[in-house]
């Protein structure tokens, strides 16, 4: 839509404006090399660079007017020949004004919005899944793909900028979606990428180490993944519901998440512990290779819920979905009727049966936590050995690669460590810190451990040389087709090299 400058004011009264108020525009961009005439150009104070500098290249684009923050005038060119708003922080404005411009949609569907270290990937499919079947046709925004009920294709960013998230929702919203399920980063909550995001419920997983190399310390990640609760008060200001948040009850790190003022729902799985103040909690669960069964108690209603995903970890995403539903006020039996249907997320606790009659599972796990989670949820499915394939990245949190080695050493019966996207630095090391983890903890009875740098040269090694009633778990890039070597961009698919190797192998 087209607003003129007075408009975008009245719904931000933060702007000045210094010259023609009536000036229209009906795109924004924080990237001068996008901007065209009617563009509002965003200058915007980024990790690695600063809008301001590029302001003169933004006016020469054509652009209809731009926005500095409060200060920076003298970085304007002189004359500047277009007008000029300003602001104490202009942030979070590209987001916020192309959500004007988009006309609001997420004010129109039902949002929700997830968060935590594990767990936020396939509790987003198993959001769209069942909104879909009980609210309406429902769009997905996530780790693995953008899907706007319009198009579908594979995701950039967990979360994207505020200007392509806020179109994205518009496109949703003209393709008929009434409601969305979106994964929401902690970067992106620290980078207000999503800023006015107004959603009817936010869910948070759980919180483990990640992406200190970022945020540096514990308390500053726990307070970006607890800003998405200025999200559901944001839903609250646009008169969208009374505000709704579940939280993992069974998990420390996020039970004393400040929650005031909001409608709170936490459950509870009984695996990592058994709070008693969750609202909706799983009594009894059947797993094994083929699903999971589980009945559960909201408030004194039971409820029963069978899915063909597997492994305890998918017991807490099925019920975060669940807990998501039922905070919504939707009926308990249309959710789980719904989440009965949803399919196989890629990469995700992802089971490929090989022909020895052992089960490999592709994960994305990356983190101690998450990588023990996995390890102990596959233990309860196999009656032989339980082997892993795992490595950690380059250029980030160096702090949990031995602790990711230990926790295989406890976890697991024979151990390949290997790389994963090993970006600038030597594959060999990585290898070798994760390796001194495991030494160090090396408790486990006969436990094995393997170096192998190739990634794919590991995972043959694995599946080749598990048998009957053995599990594989090959972990770390789940859905990635990638690996980052250096400068370069490689073809690697944990997912693909196994089923190649299953087709060489079912071959006469």
């Amino acid at each position: 839509m087209v607003m003129t400058l007075k408009e975008l004011r009245i719904r931000r009264p933060d702007l000045a404006i210094a010259g023609d108020a009536g000036i229209c525009v009906d795109a924004v961009a924080d990237d001068s090399r996008r901007c065209r005439p009617g563009t509002l150009f965003i200058a915007v104070e980024g990790n690695a660079a600063d809008g301001h500098g590029f302001l003169a290249q933004a006016v020469a684009a054509g652009c209809s007017a731009v926005v500095i923050r409060t200060g920076r005038e003298g970085d304007l060119p002189v004359p500047c020949p277009v007008p000029v708003l300003s602001a104490p922080d202009t942030r979070p404005l590209p987001g916020c004004l192309a959500r004007e411009l988009a006309g609001r949609p997420d004010v129109g569907m039902t949002v929700a919005g997830i968060t935590g270290t594990n767990g936020k990937t396939t509790t987003a499919y198993l959001l769209q899944e069942m909104l879909g079947a009980v609210v309406g046709r429902c769009g997905l925004l996530g780790t693995v793909v953008y899907d706007t009920g319009a198009s579908v294709r594979p995701a950039a960013l967990t979360t994207p900028g505020g200007i392509e998230l806020f179109a994205l929702l518009a496109e949703m919203a003209g393709a008929g979606c009434r409601a969305a399920a979106l994964e929401i980063s902690s970067h992106a909550l620290d980078q207000d990428r999503a800023a006015d995001l107004a959603l009817d419920v936010a869910v948070m997983t759980n919180l483990s180490r990640d992406h200190l190399d970022y945020h540096h310390d514990f308390e500053s990640y726990l307070a970006a993944k607890s800003r998405i609760l200025d999200l559901v008060r944001e839903g609250i200001r646009r008169g969208k519901n009374e505000g709704a948040v579940v939280l993992n009850a069974g998990d420390p790190a996020i039970a004393d998440v400040d929650t005031s003022g909001l409608r709170t729902l936490r459950y509870a799985t009984g695996w990592r512990s058994d709070p008693g103040n969750a609202d909706l909690k799983v009594v009894d669960a059947a797993l094994d290779r083929a699903g999971t069964r589980l009945e559960l108690d909201f408030r004194g209603r039971r409820l029963k819920l069978a899915s063909s995903l597997i492994g305890r970890f998918n017991v807490e995403n099925l019920t975060a979905a669940l807990a998501a539903g039922l905070a919504l006020g939707l009926s308990g039996a249309d959710c789980c009727e719904a989440l009965a249907g949803a399919g196989q997320v890629p990469g995700r606790v992802e089971p490929f049966a090989l022909p020895s009659g052992a089960v490999a599972v592709v994960d994305y796990a990356h983190t101690p936590d998450a990588l023990e989670a996995v390890l102990r949820s596959c233990r309860e499915l196999t009656p032989g050995r339980l082997m892993v394939v795992f490595g950690c990245g380059g250029d980030r949190d160096k702090g949990k690669r031995p602790q990711m080695g230990a926790v295989a050493a406890r976890e697991a019966d024979e151990t390949w460590i290997t790389s994963d996207n090993p970006r600038s630095e030597k594959p060999e090391a990585i290898c070798e810190d994760v390796a001194a983890g495991f030494r160090a903890e090396k408790n486990r009875l006969g436990s094995v451990c393997r170096v192998e740098v190739d990634r794919a040269s590991a995972i043959i090694d694995a599946i080749a040389q598990a048998g009957a009633g053995d599990v594989v778990v090959v972990a770390g890039k789940g859905h990635e087709d990638y690996q980052l070597v250096a400068d370069r961009r490689l073809d690697l698919d944990d997912r693909g090299i196994i089923r190649d190797w299953i087709g060489r192998e079912a071959r006469p």
